[in-house]
């Protein structure tokens, strides 16, 4: 039978797990996962208490929260076939887990059905599955994304990418607790969530650029990441403070092997330049 572990993560969100934590062991999976992010509350040692069957993964050297990092550890620490990570608000109902059972092809990775109006419900975003081999495969999340938000659609993308198909489980078997976008920002140096979309938006446009078009599900290297993430948060945020300063663009240089037979390899390497200003509809005041 198809193994499967459910991962979550926390800081500062103890209130959330010990209502969440709960229904997750109801459902019985092969394994969880609890990922103690340095939280302030001591959720580690709760769920010990209380959840005894439950690992606990501690990590304890970052002061903020990078989620695509607690995900990566907690992914890591689990040996089951299937991977399913839920986040410490998101509600599971009974009968998920057989669903899923019955349901799961390694062709695809699954996350919740759409709304009726055909959205997403921003709030369970970040429950999916995918199968370990295609999550090992990618390198997991892109732990460059730190601040709120971006890790889960960029490794969506790139799921597409590598030829797995999107399938979808019931709406009805997750919901969040609602909160206010306080604890989203708790821990993060970036506490404008409209500049950290900006933010995000623009990285991951940037990463599809400059990756190679035969290879968009694999990462670029992490240097180079970093360094992308580095310049547009930089210039996002001055931006943010000052919409009329201009700022100069920015190179990113990538290089690409091709075997083109005859025992012959063409390298090709391309700087491509960047550019963030403001949108010149955009009214000074919004």
């Amino acid at each position: 039978m198809t193994s499967i572990a459910f991962i979550t993560t926390c800081k500062s969100r103890l209130m959330h797990v010990q209502q969440t934590l709960p229904m997750m062991v109801a459902q019985a999976p092969d394994e969880i996962i609890f990922v103690d992010y340095g939280c302030p509350q001591q959720s580690g040692a709760w769920v010990q208490a209380h959840c005894p069957g439950v690992k606990v993964v501690r990590m304890d050297d970052d002061p903020g929260f990078c989620a695509a990092r607690a995900r990566n550890a907690g992914a890591a620490a689990s040996t089951s076939d299937w991977l399913c990570f839920i986040d410490a608000d998101v509600r599971t109902a009974p009968g998920w887990l057989a669903w899923l059972r019955d349901h799961l092809r390694t062709d695809a990775y699954w996350r919740a059905a759409r709304l009726p109006d055909g959205t997403r419900d921003r709030e369970t975003w970040g429950t999916f599955l995918c199968t370990r081999a295609s999550f090992e495969q990618l390198g997991g999340f892109d732990e460059v994304f730190r601040g709120w938000g971006g890790e889960d659609a960029d490794l969506y993308q790139r799921l597409g990418a590598s030829g797995l198909h999107e399938q979808n489980y019931p709406l009805a078997f997750v919901s969040a607790i609602s909160h206010g976008d306080h604890l989203r920002v708790l821990h993060h140096d970036n506490k404008d969530m409209r500049l950290q979309w900006a933010i995000i938006n623009a990285y991951r446009d940037i990463k599809a650029y400059a990756s190679d078009p035969a290879s968009k599900a694999q990462m670029l290297p992490q240097e180079t990441r970093q360094s992308i993430m580095d310049q547009v948060t930089s210039r996002v945020r001055q931006l943010g403070a000052n919409p009329q300063v201009p700022l100069p663009a920015f190179k990113v240089n990538v290089s690409r092997d091709k075997l083109i037979g005859a025992g012959l390899r063409l390298r090709t390497t391309a700087s491509l330049v960047f550019e963030i200003a403001l949108d010149p509809k955009k009214r000074q005041d919004d």
